[in-house]
């Protein structure tokens, strides 16, 4: 019997808990493997130090967030038998992993200075957040704390040295 050799194969994430009682598991991934997760139509389970694959049942996957999933496997059908695959490590092959080009890392904008598309300085970026493709900027406006949605359609400027980020925002966000 020929096995999986995890050389050639990444760790992405791993099973957190069972969901439901039909054998639907929530998979706790890297948000970095994000679209090769989506990609795929199988898992590696670590279980008892072999890989073994796990297929995806058709309809069988759904993002709860970007960094959750649920997830229906074949032949996993009841909640005894799920449970049996929590906390196990999931891994893909190396070369199904996708990689991500993003043209700005979302953790470079904190502490960057927002202004708007007049030059008006809003407040500074204090966090993002990824929800699921939907990125967002937390911004303390004057001690006050308001929520930015970022898209590459509203960005006006962008200087690194200066740490500022111009957008052009919806009317009425700062408000």
């Amino acid at each position: 019997m020929e096995t999986i050799p995890k050389s050639d194969c990444q760790k992405i994430g791993f099973i957190r808990k069972t969901h439901g009682v039909h054998g639907e598991l929530v998979f706790e991934f890297e948000s970095e493997f994000e679209e090769s997760v989506a990609e795929s139509e199988r898992f590696f389970l670590e279980i008892d130090g072999l890989l073994v694959p796990f297929f995806i049942n058709e309809d069988g996957f759904r993002f709860k967030s970007a960094k959750t999933a649920l997830v229906i496997f074949k032949w996993v059908d009841t909640e005894k038998y799920a449970r049996r695959l929590v906390g196990s490590p999931v891994f893909l092959f190396n070369n199904e992993i996708i990689d991500e080009e993003n043209d700005l890392a979302l953790s470079q904008f904190i502490h960057f200075r927002l202004t708007d598309e007049n030059g008006e300085q809003i407040g500074e970026i204090t966090n993002v957040d990824d929800y699921a493709g939907n990125i967002v900027f937390t911004v303390d406006a004057n001690g006050n704390e308001i929520l930015v949605p970022y898209n590459e359609d509203f960005l006006l400027n962008f200087d690194e040295q200066e740490k500022t980020i111009q957008l052009k925002l919806p009317e009425g966000l700062t408000d």
